[in-house]
């Protein structure tokens, strides 16, 4: 398996940690409140590195809104693939509005809130 560094300019999120990440950006009064979920699901056969898979960033970075501000990424394992078919998983790109951007950032720096390590089937959600 290639594996590449996540583009700095995206954070890859388990559903399970995105959900988690949003929890407590409300409690800092921030609110990731668009979203945009990408119109055609990622097929990859799951690994635990996903998000270092160079097929898997190479299949998200097309699906990626021409705003930027969307960088924070959720992904969600979908449907579970088989033998001949691999597994799909959903990616959704979240962002606050633009007068909160700068609050995000220094909420993103100061709990250093980085793109996951590994991706375990677990915190992906649940695939039908």
């Amino acid at each position: 398996m290639d594996t590449t560094p996540v583009p700095p300019s995206l954070i890859l999120l388990t559903q399970a940690e995105y959900l988690r990440l949003r929890h407590d950006l409300k409690a800092a009064g921030l609110d990731l409140c668009y979203a945009a979920q990408a119109a055609q699901p990622i097929r990859l056969d799951w690994t635990a590195n996903l998000f270092t898979d160079a097929k898997f960033l190479q299949q998200l970075e097309p699906l990626r809104p021409a705003d930027h501000s969307y960088r924070i990424v959720s992904v969600q394992h979908s449907k579970k693939g088989g033998w001949l078919r691999p597994d799909e998983f959903t990616i959704t790109f979240h962002a606050v509005g633009q007068l909160r951007e700068a609050d995000l950032e220094q909420y993103l720096t100061a709990h250093n809130v980085q793109s996951s390590t590994t991706t375990p089937k677990a915190m992906l959600g649940a695939a039908a």
